[in-house]
């Protein structure tokens, strides 16, 4: 029978790369999205049942991402630090096996991150209606699908669909020139 500690990487691997981009865009600096991907692994952990069985995975730890950068925004911290977790939980995870559960999880390549968002994509993304950005960033970086970006948000299928119809009109308006600009005529990036 598998231990606790091993039903949950088994859970929570397959999506850690998604996560981490997701916690980098709510974060914005990869010290935050470490903060932010470590709170929400210890919140699953805390959460996790090795009978937990869920149709939406991701979902669901999406949520937990999402609920807590919407706390660590909203009470102005910026930074969640390890001293917030209780000796008590880090105690409990070493014994389970995880002594250094947040240590084998991949992480982004910084700069092809950066190369793709450079200052006018940012900029452009910044400038969306908070609603119409977080359904790009969950479909792009979190690459969840559109029935998923609904349990997240908690909103109808074709709120998502008219959210994301939105928030690319207005990207493409935003960034007309910017295609041209990185890709001449030819086709080729230069």
């Amino acid at each position: 029978m598998a231990q606790p500690a091993d039903t949950f990487m088994a859970f929570v691997s397959p999506h850690a790369q998604r996560l981490h981009a997701l916690a980098r865009q709510y974060g914005r600096t990869p010290e935050d999205a470490a903060d932010l991907l470590q709170e929400t692994l210890l919140r699953a952990w805390r959460n996790f049942s090795p009978t937990h069985e869920t149709v939406y995975r991701r979902a669901w730890l999406v949520v937990i991402l999402r609920n807590i950068a919407a706390e660590w925004h909203r009470t102005a911290r910026r930074r969640i630090r390890l001293e917030l977790v209780g000796e008590a939980e880090l105690t409990e995870m070493s014994a389970a096996g995880l002594s250094e559960p947040f240590s084998s999880f991949p992480s982004l390549d910084e700069d092809r991150f950066r190369e793709f968002l450079d200052d006018r994509l940012v900029a452009a993304l910044d400038g969306l209606e908070p609603a119409h950005r977080e359904v790009i960033v969950l479909s792009v970086a979190g690459g969840l699908s559109y029935r998923e970006i609904g349990e997240v948000l908690d909103c109808p299928l074709g709120t998502v669909m008219s959210r994301m119809a939105r928030a690319r009109r207005a990207l493409r308006e935003r960034l007309s020139g910017y295609a041209r600009a990185r890709v001449p005529e030819g086709g080729r990036r230069t």
